[in-house]
């Protein structure tokens, strides 16, 4: 669209395009509020993208969202998308005894819901499997004020669940370690689940039981990506504008209103880092006004109120991750080995790596309606963990560790297409000490009228917890 340079005013501003924005901004064209989007980037949906790969339009980012919200579905479903749940069992490699791969066992975030589950009992040592056991009968005091994953895991189970399960789980979800995860965030109701249930086994028994039926993630048919593309279409539909390409460079107070100083978008030096704003600024004032943008990105724009106070304020380092999408022809793969993928335990010194990633999806098992009759697969590779270097990935080491993963070698000569992505300083822990940060901000917003923020930073990671928060400020802002 082409903004007017004389200063206009709209009902509702949502700064940011990624999924929290898109639903803050869908939740006001819904009231009737005709809200504009600016989002500094060409497409909308943040870390939920797709792109076609060898003739196969596949998911680059994100791919699934959790079911422990029913808000993902419904939304898709109010959307028009279908709604399917993985194909596929999930599997775990370990480093351990030359290596060797074992199906995931029933659980939450790698807490077991079954110590005598087989695949339990031969994970771990007898030593590791007896002090599991005592989480039975020690009752619910033990690790009940536990902050963080790993010491509430180590508190009841022990070190070596942490190691062996609940860290490459856990970890590889979120791209952290344990340590520096919220437990309230990354499980809610865990905590109190335990306090009721009085073992930490049960209280995962129990939030499973709970859960919807199938899998514990979902996903829209045809990819995940057409999720942000469907929003934006309906918030078209509704009467607002999503202008792309448009950088957000200061919001002030102007009398009862929010100004928000907005320019062209231009290119960075570095193609892989944010858009710079270029050219002469223009401002739209608004009434009701949302932040959704990433949480470094946020925080820049907010120092600029001073009443938030958020000067100080420097986010958790983030993992930087990548990863290798490759496209193939491989027969051989038609019975998916590994079920819908793998991931890698960090459980080894580099001497005794046999692979180098952290994980592979294989995406046409996991998501078969995406390539159904195309006669291909997809493999996504993925790289970096957080405080550790990571590799540039190549094709060739990709094809390597899904080889090694798999049981199954590949060859180049196979790969119709590939494509390699980057996620610097990606998915930010959501630390104990981060939370009590976003509750104080918190508390300071109730006191300044008209503003909100939403995000994966600042509502917690995945969407099941964005997008309900994002409708919810929006409405309460409306």
């Amino acid at each position: 669209m082409t903004l007017s340079r004389a200063t206009q005013h709209v009902p509702a501003v949502v700064v940011g395009g990624g999924i929290g924005g898109l639903q803050a901004a869908h939740t006001f064209a819904k009231l009737g509020l005709a809200p504009l989007l600016l989002e500094s980037r060409g497409t909308c949906g943040g870390l939920i993208f797709g792109a076609p790969i060898g003739g196969v339009w596949v998911d680059l980012g994100a791919e699934s969202f959790a079911k422990r919200s029913v808000a993902t579905a419904e939304l898709c479903r109010e959307l028009g998308l279908d709604v399917v749940d993985p194909s596929g069992n999930s599997w775990l490699w370990s480093h351990r005894d030359g290596g060797f791969a074992f199906r995931i066992p029933h659980g939450v975030l790698g807490i077991p819901t079954d110590l005598d589950d087989p695949i339990v009992v031969d994970l771990l040592s007898p030593e590791g499997l007896a002090r599991a056991r005592e989480d039975l009968t020690m009752g619910p005091e033990a690790g009940a004020d536990a902050a963080d994953l790993a010491s509430l895991v180590v508190a009841r189970l022990g070190e070596e669940v942490l190691t062996r399960l609940v860290d490459p789980i856990a970890g590889g979800v979120h791209s952290a370690h344990p340590s520096e995860l919220s437990v309230d965030v990354v499980s809610p109701g865990l905590r109190r689940a335990l306090a009721s249930e009085g073992s930490l086994v049960r209280a995962a028994a129990a939030l499973r039981a709970s859960a919807p039926a199938g899998g514990v993630v979902s996903s829209a048919s045809g990819g995940l990506f057409t999720l942000p593309r469907a929003l934006v279409a309906r918030i078209g539909e509704l009467g607002g504008t999503v202008a792309g390409r448009r950088v957000v460079t200061a919001i002030a107070r102007d009398g009862d209103r929010w100004a928000v100083t907005h320019h062209e978008a231009g290119r960075a030096p570095d193609p892989a880092d944010p858009p710079v704003p270029v050219g002469e600024p223009q401002v739209v004032t608004t009434d009701r006004l949302v932040v959704a943008l990433d949480g470094r990105a946020a925080l820049d724009l907010l120092r600029t109120v001073p009443e938030l106070e958020v000067d100080d304020w420097q986010l958790p380092k983030g993992a930087d991750l990548a990863q290798v999408c490759i496209v193939l022809d491989a027969p051989e793969l038609d019975a998916g080995p590994r079920g819908s993928g793998l991931l890698v335990t960090p459980d080894a010194e580099d001497a005794d790596r046999r692979v180098a990633c952290k994980a592979i999806t294989h995406y046409s098992i996991k998501w078969p309606g995406v390539v159904a009759g195309s006669g291909k697969h997809v493999l996504r590779v993925s790289y970096g963990r957080a405080g550790v270097p990571t590799p540039e990935p190549t094709l060739s080491g990709a094809l390597a560790d899904a080889g090694v993963l798999l049981g199954v070698p590949l060859a180049e000569e196979q790969v119709v297409g590939h494509a390699v992505i980057h996620f610097p300083n990606s998915l930010p822990p959501q630390t104990p000490a981060h939370r009590v940060r976003v509750a104080d901000l918190t508390e300071r917003l109730a006191g300044t009228p008209g503003l909100a923020i939403t995000g994966a930073w600042f509502a917690g990671t995945g969407l099941a917890a964005v997008i309900p928060h994002a409708e919810r400020v929006a409405k309460e802002l409306a």
